[in-house]
């Protein structure tokens, strides 16, 4: 796959012309043998120049995999860094409507806008002023929103943002959205101080504009979240795919989770209130929280939702008497509760005629992944989930049924 960040400005003036965008989607709808996509390029070769070949196989190739982000991609223009590193369309949508509902009204700004992922989900509902120091990126992002009609409605700066913040020289906006580089000499980095630009720069932005929003790892280490902030943690696809660092008018609570289920936005509030403890036994129902409500804290607020409680302080794990479906929590029917034995897994398995089993674990000291080959299951038998947890100091192995 080529590096289309470094190509050089007559190969993104072809990439950009009618004969590539047509040569493009003739690609993606003939398609090509990804284990072996040579045919492809040779024949692009009779027609391109060698570079010219390159970059268009891999723009298609991308293309491709963006449409798992992207419902416009077959439209948009991406390098392989940018579009792993763009955030799912309905997340940069649900991110650019929180803005236009907390900010005040104006522009906003986008401080390194890559491809343009995020510009154009915050051009849906303001005028946008991105920068992008990146020429190719820059020249992309500009195309992606010809391509949406969104021309009108953006105004690209080619340059590094922080010199204009460093001179005084950034614009008058409503709001600002940053999301930092969290690789640095191609290493992903794990700390708010070690960001690209880091985030004692971005605090700057902090005094300058009435609202702001920082896009973070969703692992984001509690003991570096600056004061005053609020956090939203976003889960897509079941997935927490990201922290947002609210500050100014969008940060209406300290800690919140936004769920999307596939069709729709949930959001759950942590007060912080410590959630109730119970039993936990055979009959009841097990939930496994979203990774964003956990990350949230938000377990008393779940709670409340599904009549449930925690069985152990430790453990993110729910138990109620009764079924609530919830698209903040996934329900397990509990079978049995064990202490964990190996032993006594595998002959419970075989009592009950299980076939395949589905591997969870919370608080456990192992992978579950590694008792697999050691789990004997009756052929043909029954799909069942095993669950390796802890209540206190005793390990626990939760036989369960999704319901």
């Amino acid at each position: 796959m080529s590096n289309l960040d470094s190509l050089s400005p007559a190969v993104v003036d072809f990439l950009l012309s009618d004969v590539a965008q047509a040569a493009a989607a003739e690609l993606l709808q003939t398609g090509w043998d990804d284990d072996n996509p040579l045919p492809a390029l040779n024949a692009l070769r009779r027609r391109f120049a060698p570079e010219e070949a390159g970059a268009l196989l891999t723009l298609a190739q991308l293309r491709m995999r963006g449409r798992a982000k992207f419902p416009q991609a077959d439209r948009l223009y991406f390098t392989p860094e940018a579009l792993e590193q763009a955030t799912a369309w309905p997340v940069a949508l649900h991110r650019a409507q929180h803005f236009d509902r907390a900010a005040p009204p104006g522009v906003v700004l986008d401080l390194g806008c890559g491809v343009g992922g995020d510009t154009l989900a915050l051009a849906q509902y303001r005028p946008v002023i991105a920068y992008e120091r990146n020429p190719v990126r820059l020249r992309f992002a500009a195309a992606n929103a010809r391509a949406l009609g969104l021309a009108g409605r953006v105004e690209f700066r080619g340059g590094d943002w922080t010199e204009d913040l460093a001179n005084g020289r950034l614009p008058q906006a409503a709001a600002a959205f940053v999301d930092p580089s969290r690789r640095v000499d191609g290493r992903r980095v794990f700390s708010l101080q070690r960001m690209q630009p880091p985030l004692a720069t971005l605090l700057r932005l902090n005094a300058q504009f009435p609202a702001l929003g920082v896009k973070v790892m969703p692992g984001v280490n509690e003991r570096e979240l600056p004061a005053g902030c609020g956090v939203e943690f976003i889960s897509h696809e079941g997935t927490c795919k990201e922290a947002v660092l609210w500050f100014g008018a969008p940060a209406q609570h300290p800690r919140w989770a936004s769920v999307h289920d596939g069709a729709r936005w949930h959001a759950l509030v942590a007060s912080g209130a410590a959630p109730p403890a119970g039993p936990l036994a055979p009959g009841m129902i097990l939930y496994e929280p979203d990774p964003a409500v956990i990350r949230a804290g938000a377990f008393v607020e779940l709670c409340d939702l599904l009549h449930a409680h925690l069985f152990d302080a430790q453990i993110a794990y729910l138990v109620a008497a009764e079924l609530t479906r919830s698209p903040l929590a996934a329900p397990f029917r509990l079978l049995e509760v064990e202490p964990f034995s190996l032993k006594r897994l595998n002959a419970r398995l075989a009592a009950r005629q299980i076939g395949s089993v589905e591997l969870k674990k919370r608080g456990a000291p192992f992978a579950p992944e590694d008792l697999r080959r050691r789990i004997k299951l009756h052929a043909g038998g029954q799909p069942a989930v095993v669950i390796f947890t802890r209540r206190g100091d005793q390990p626990l192995m939760l036989l369960a049924a999704r319901p």
